[in-house]
């Protein structure tokens, strides 16, 4: 039998290479596609709508920035009816600045705007995937899992309906939410076991203050997300000076958003001016007798019935009367708030059915609850490993694992309590699939020991 030389060695070690590398490209490749024809099959039929027409205001703020009024709007569509309000601070400004530039560059034409927003709104995905491919296990099942497990979240109906989405808040915060949770898990030193560069510590720190810092401007429900995901990452980083621009650039989002809504509308403002309608279309009596709502209906024009009759000199009076009303509403009906609540855990993390969008029937209605499915035993796996790794008796080696595992738990718990407190629907979760899928990832990543 011959033996094995040195040039032998090179030559597996560089087929290795070649294979790893196409891997990465089919990585790469497959989500992308996967997400264009999703953006064919539910939008083609919108070719000729216009973008300025999309609902929950992103048509009307969208076309307020492109003629330099800011992401404003006035509008009596509240039920506000003879007292139109404007507003300055309804969304985070992300949809609209994505959307606009859309339109910018590619004119008011839908598809091309859509497929614009897929594919930019991807590329936070695209690291997160490489940053996994980096780490990927050497064992062939491991290996293959991990595969599986980074591109089964592009064949669930609910994270595709986010990745090609224009109209909710999810279709830009989940891209952000994927890149940080896969920092965290992937981008510290020392984790490489497939190609020969490293995510330096500056441009780590960098690129995960980005994706906070999107996170926070893409939904204001996010701001208990970007702290546990920052603290995660500071109890992870052993140098205090990337700490400290982290902090820095996070805290930077936060601060210029205060001071232009004071600009905008006399007000400084970390959230928006609808934060206060969305905890009290969560927590009325006519509300929760509706609700989960019927297959199809969002019950968006609850909205309405919320305003009705009702006069605001301003959006922040509009905001503020509306959390009023729905802290009193927590205060004297707790148990009416207890059985609301126990409906909403359902939706958040039980729940095959999809509630709070359009209806699905026939077969496609089938693919989506073994979507869900899919995507809920992936979540509960994650947890239930998390939880596992907590309370182990693990050796001192281990306490980044048992940190990741806590920031997981942790983010879980900040992303769904926003909704739980206020409304809940099944887009509200989704945007943990991907987090889901990349801890699961992390986990079969971890080298085996005796």
């Amino acid at each position: 039998m011959r033996a094995i030389v040195p040039g032998d060695l090179n030559s597996i070690e560089l087929d290795q290479t070649r294979r790893d590398r196409r891997l990465l490209l089919v990585l790469l490749l497959v989500p992308v596609l996967l997400s264009l024809a999703t953006v064919w099959a539910l939008d083609h039929t919108r070719a000729n709508k216009s973008l300025f027409s999309i609902t929950n205001f992103v048509g009307p703020t969208t076309r307020s920035l492109l003629t330099g009024g800011g992401i404003t709007v006035c509008t009596e569509e509240m039920g506000t009816r003879g007292n139109p309000i404007c507003f300055h601070a309804a969304r985070m400004p992300a949809t609209a600045v994505v959307v606009a530039s859309g339109i910018r560059l590619l004119g008011d034409r839908y598809i091309p705007v859509v497929c614009f927003k897929t594919i930019l709104l991807l590329l936070p995905v695209e690291f997160a995937l490489y940053l996994a491919w980096c780490c990927l296990p050497q064992p062939p099942g491991r290996r293959a899992l991990t595969i599986l497990l980074l591109l089964v979240p592009f064949l669930i109906p609910a994270f595709l309906a986010d990745v090609t989405n224009l109209q909710v808040d999810e279709g830009f915060s989940y891209s952000f939410l994927a890149l940080g949770a896969a920092i965290l898990f992937f981008g510290q030193p020392g984790r490489r076991t497939v190609g020969t560069a490293s995510l330096h510590g500056t441009h780590r720190a960098l690129l995960f203050a980005a994706a906070l810092d999107g996170l926070y401007l893409s939904k204001s429900g996010m701001q208990l997300a970007v702290l546990v995901l920052l603290a995660g990452f500071l109890a992870l980083e052993k140098q205090t000076s990337l700490r400290w621009l982290v902090l820095l650039l996070v805290a930077a989002a936060p601060l210029g958003w205060a001071l232009h809504q004071h600009h905008a509308s006399g007000r400084y403002s970390l959230g928006t001016s609808f934060d206060g309608i969305n905890l009290h279309k969560g927590n009325n009596a006519g509300f929760l007798r509706n609700y989960p709502p019927p297959h199809g209906d969002s019950l968006d024009w609850y909205d309405f019935e919320l305003n009705r009759g009702v006069s605001f000199p301003d959006e922040w009076s509009f905001n503020d009367y509306h959390l009023r009303s729905a802290f009193e509403y927590l205060r004297t009906h707790p148990q009416e708030t207890l059985s609301g609540d126990a409906r909403k855990l359902k939706i958040l993390f039980f729940s095959l059915e999809k509630y709070g969008s359009t209806a699905s029937l026939g077969g496609r209605r089938l693919i989506e609850i073994a979507g869900m499915l899919a995507f809920r035993l992936i979540f509960w796996i994650a947890t239930a490993s998390s939880i596992f790794l907590l309370l182990r008796h693990r050796p001192p080696a281990d306490r980044w694992l048992r940190v990741e595992a806590a920031t997981f738990l942790a983010l879980v718990a900040a992303s769904t309590l926003p909704f739980l407190v206020g409304f809940a629907y099944t887009r509200h979760v989704s945007i943990l699939i991907y987090p889901s899928a990349l801890f699961c990832c992390r986990l079969l990543c971890e080298p085996e020991r005796n």
